[in-house]
């Protein structure tokens, strides 16, 4: 009696395909998916290592492809390919797919260690503690909102997507905020502050995106914040835009100055560097935990910023968890450098 090989016996039951049109078409629409993520992925790094986002549109690919998402990407990729029952491309298949895994596994530690910050401070009781967060236009209701707010407890407190535009909105932030002075941006972005509001403007960064400057005196300090939106639109360039709220950021160089809002934009970009002539983002600077702040729950992109000029000191930047909005809250510490001289009018 001849017995067969175990090649033999997986040829012999493999046989012809009797797969149907639909099952062939489907499974073309799969691996063809597949490979549109792996160039994506690819033509991505190689963005990273050459221009970044310096040019539109290949800043798209850019923006899609920060470090935290590759592995999500790829694993969304193993799956789409799947199996094959062709015994002529399986073995190629089946290296394509351990290739697939290893890159998986190395992307996730290349984002635990460029994402994971742990440079805080303690801070002290001098402190004055500052929370921002994208609010995702109130959805989960101001009530709920604002009870998480006050349980942070931090004196100042700025919003970007509060809706304070509706009267009806913005009353209801007041009411639910009663020790605090609660002023609306001109973009639907709002401040809370145990303190005084003696001044604010408005300034538009274009095309599409705002600020506004508000300044404050919070028990003994004085200092100025700038709450910003930048546009989240991809078909625009962050390049003028934050390039204005840099120029804006070295006019008031004269005094505190801290800046926080969605800037829409990773905070490695190329754009960022002129900012980063006259500040420091906090967060790599004197941050605690992962960076990613968006979108909730599986956040890859650090869009929610939080930045101060020499004049101020940080001690802790830290992104907070919550299931309220797709924006992750940041609260920060800081001190502001005396003595100064006072220069807000």
């Amino acid at each position: 009696m001849i017995e067969s090989t175990p090649d033999q016996a997986e040829r012999s039951i493999d046989g012809p395909s009797t797969e149907n049109w639909f099952r062939r078409l489907w499974r073309f629409v799969r691996r063809a998916n597949s490979r549109l993520i792996w160039l994506i992925v690819a033509i991505g790094l190689i963005l990273r290592f050459t221009i970044q986002d310096r040019f539109h549109p290949w800043a798209i690919v850019y923006y899609v492809t920060p470090i935290a998402s590759l592995p999500i990407w790829l694993v969304l990729a193993y799956l789409l390919w799947g199996r094959s029952r062709d015994p002529k491309i399986r073995r190629s298949s089946h290296i394509l797919r351990r290739v697939n895994l290893i890159a998986i596994v190395g992307f996730a530690v290349w984002a635990f260690c460029a994402e994971n910050v742990e440079k805080a401070k303690t801070p002290s009781s001098s402190d004055v503690r500052i929370i921002y967060w994208n609010t995702a236009n109130a959805s989960w209701g101001v009530d709920r909102l604002a009870a998480q707010l006050i349980e942070w407890d931090a004196p100042v407190i700025g919003l970007i997507e509060a809706n304070s535009y509706y009267p009806a909105t913005l009353k209801e932030w007041q009411n639910q905020l009663p020790e605090y002075q609660v002023v609306p941006a001109h973009f639907g972005g709002l401040i809370a502050v145990k303190g005084t509001v003696k001044k604010q403007i408005s300034h538009d960064l274009l095309p599409s995106s705002h600020c506004e400057q508000f300044d404050l005196v919070v028990g003994d300090d004085e200092f100025t914040l700038l709450l910003v939106d930048i546009s989240a639109q991809l078909s625009l360039s962050r390049k003028q835009p934050l390039q204005d709220l840099a120029t804006l950021a070295e006019k008031l160089n004269d005094r505190p100055l801290i800046i926080l809002g969605d800037f829409n934009t990773p905070d490695e970009s190329v754009h960022l560097p002129p900012l980063g002539n006259h500040c420091r983002n906090i967060f790599r600077e004197n941050g605690t935990g992962y960076a990613a702040t968006w979108p909730m729950p599986l956040p890859v992109l650090a869009l929610d910023q939080v930045w101060v000029n020499e004049r101020v000191n940080a001690s802790k930047c830290e992104h907070l968890w919550s299931l309220f909005s797709d924006h992750r809250p940041v609260i920060s510490s800081v001190t502001f450098k005396k003595p100064f001289e006072q220069v807000i009018p």
